[in-house]
């Protein structure tokens, strides 16, 4: 959502995002950093974005004592979204969806295609994957430069991804926390997600 009531807004942003997860078994675990551009269209009541975006981290592996330890991970891809929304005074109600298509590269890819063939995990062991999403949105606007927002992203991958997101200026601050159900003490969670966008517009505009 923009922060501006206008009927055509044409906005650029750049993004950092941060992941820690658990793994796709007991005692693994990820960390990533995620850097986009963004080109985001919004006219009347729809919204559109472009993204382009790369990746890097580390996967770690646990319970193959052969194959234990961090691997590497890296890669890069293209996200296109668009999503449909309905004011009624200062609320919002919408929903979306969103399509992409990403590469992975590094150490962790290959532990996937050796382990694989060697029967001890079933993986896919292609470099290229495709990404997809369906999300409810509800947003508030407090001022003009203020919106704050919550979402449900359901689909691949992450599955269930619930986040609250915060517009202010030209600045987005996004947080998405799903608990781990068998610790309840994990703060952390089963997935933690921080990112921040900063509009280039309004960065651009200041100089």
């Amino acid at each position: 959502f923009e922060t501006a009531n206008k009927d055509t807004t044409n906005t650029k942003y750049v993004s950092g995002e941060l992941l820690l997860a658990k793994g796709d078994y007991e005692n693994e675990t990820v960390q990533l950093v995620k850097g986009s551009y963004i080109i985001s269209k919004t006219k009347d009541y729809i919204n559109t974005n472009m993204k382009l975006f790369g990746y890097s981290g580390f996967y770690k592996v646990s319970g193959l004592e052969k194959y234990n330890g961090l691997k590497n991970s890296f890669g890069f891809g293209a996200e296109g979204s668009v999503n449909i929304n309905l004011k009624i005074e200062e609320l919002r109600i919408g929903i979306g969806g969103s399509f992409g298509v990403a590469t992975e590269f590094g150490d962790y890819y290959q532990f996937r295609k050796s382990a694989n063939k060697e029967g001890v995990i079933d993986s896919k062991t292609g470099f290229g994957f495709f990404t997809f999403s369906l999300f409810p949105v509800i947003a508030y606007q407090f001022s003009e430069s203020t919106i704050i927002s919550t979402q449900i992203n359901i689909g691949m991958p992450g599955l269930i991804s619930p986040s609250i997101v915060l517009n202010n200026d030209d600045v987005v601050y996004w947080l998405s926390w799903i608990p781990n159900d068998k610790n309840k003490n994990d703060y952390m969670g089963r997935r933690f997600m921080f990112g921040v966008n900063i509009n280039l517009n309004g960065l651009m505009a200041g100089f």
